[in-house]
């Protein structure tokens, strides 16, 4: 009967779980997505204004080429050519480092935030889609009074306290409990046996913080 019950709640929690971390994933994808606009937008604003740099050099007005140019050397059109593309290419990274930087903290228009806007709707709708599912779950009648500590509700500790009722170990979820909680004191196997937070804990937060955006 207990270990039925902890195969149950196991099954509920490591949903839980793979919801999360497809919600953690979403997140990063977001945030890698918005990155890599602001670095394209960074790149072609540095190759334009060097292409335009190249174009300038090579009109009259510039004094570098014209009619002059005819007269001459090969060598002489060579190093200037060198030193045009140097300087474009020099100019070009910087304005492309420097771009990136100011528009990833929003001193430019398109900056970050406004990237974020645009990508918001299509994050929003998948992050609504996971958060819904979770929604779902949290109304399992298991864990509406769980047997167990919240602070046990993941698949660690979990999977620990099945493993010591088919072993024999404990004689029920106290004794499993007592010693997970010994075992646990253990720093190098605590890591094992347990998360930081609760699967139960995360789920919560998660949807509470979605129904303040």
């Amino acid at each position: 009967m207990i270990l039925d019950y902890c195969h149950q709640l196991l099954d509920v929690l490591t949903k839980l779980e793979e919801l999360l971390q497809s919600s953690d994933e979403l997140k990063q994808n977001y945030e890698r997505r918005v990155a890599r606009q602001v670095e394209w937008q960074a790149i072609f604003l540095g190759f334009l204004i060097s292409s335009i740099l190249i174009v300038w050099f090579m009109t009259e007005k510039s004094g570098m080429f014209g009619r002059v140019a005819a007269k001459t050397g090969a060598t002489e059109v060579f190093v200037r050519m060198f030193s045009i593309s140097f300087v474009a290419l020099v100019l070009g990274n910087g304005i492309r480092i420097g771009s990136q930087w100011l528009w990833m903290r929003d001193y430019f228009p398109l900056g970050k935030r406004m990237v974020k806007r645009l990508f918001l709707k299509k994050y929003q709708k998948k992050e609504n889609e996971i958060i819904k599912k979770i929604n779902q779950i949290l109304k399992e009648e298991i864990l509406e009074v769980p047997q167990l500590p919240e602070k046990y509700l993941n698949s660690r500790s979990l999977n620990y306290i099945i493993g010591c009722i088919e072993d024999k170990e404990v004689k029920n979820l106290s004794e499993a409990i007592n010693l997970l909680e010994l075992e646990s004191q253990d720093l190098q196997v605590r890591d094992l046996i347990m998360n930081e937070k609760s699967a139960l804990l995360k789920s919560r937060q998660l949807v509470s913080e979605s129904q303040l955006q």
